[in-house]
């Protein structure tokens, strides 16, 4: 999931794409499905269910809108993405962003549906809103998952190898990886001190 200042969900195209790369490189055994999901003001489009990576920025994607009719103007909600993770029976949620406008009553349900399904939430946050930081680090910290604050959108590409590392468990893979960029060695040395 992606919101923010990203030109859309086509201003992190490349990283998206790596991210998508890594995970279906990496599973062996049973099916990895991944669903691209970009989180607007009153309404949220995605991308059908697929075992390839999907292109974001690809003419042939197709994105289905949905409406969010409660949500009021100028706001990020992802709570309509969340239950539709839930419906799904997804494992992992990995969100880029800079707002998380549903409140905390909203962030306490998500954290406990997420717990209770064994949902892990990695949670990346740009910008300076340190309410919104607050809210993905709680998310992510309470349901096993990562949280890091980039200082910028560019600093999604370096830490994407670790996440897919993370988000697939291979510890091996983790372990094998000698990222440059400081970002990704910050996260690198917070994942091994689990």
């Amino acid at each position: 999931m992606a919101s923010g200042p990203f030109d859309r969900l086509l201003g992190v195209r490349n990283a998206v794409n790596r991210l998508q790369d890594n995970l279906v490189a990496a599973i062996r055994k049973g099916t990895l499905e991944l669903r691209l999901t970009e989180v607007r003001q009153a309404c949220r489009h995605s991308t059908a269910w697929s075992t390839r990576p999907v292109d974001p920025s690809a003419s042939t994607t197709m994105w289905q809108c949905f409406a969010d009719t409660s949500a009021e103007q100028g706001r990020i909600l992802f709570a309509s993405a969340f239950r539709e993770s839930l419906r799904n029976q997804v494992n992992h949620v990995v969100v880029f962003g800079d707002r998380f406008d549903d409140g905390l009553l909203f962030l306490g349900s998500a954290i406990r549906a997420f717990r209770r399904r064994g949902i892990r939430a990695s949670m990346f946050h740009l910008g300076g809103d340190f309410s919104s930081r607050n809210m993905y680090k709680l998310l992510a910290v309470s349901t096993g998952g990562i949280f890091m604050h980039l200082s910028n959108q560019h600093s999604l590409e370096a830490i994407l190898p670790v996440v897919a590392a993370f988000a697939r468990g291979d510890r091996a893979r983790l372990d094998a990886l000698s990222p440059a960029a400081p970002e990704a060695r910050a996260l690198m040395a917070r994942l091994r001190r689990r």
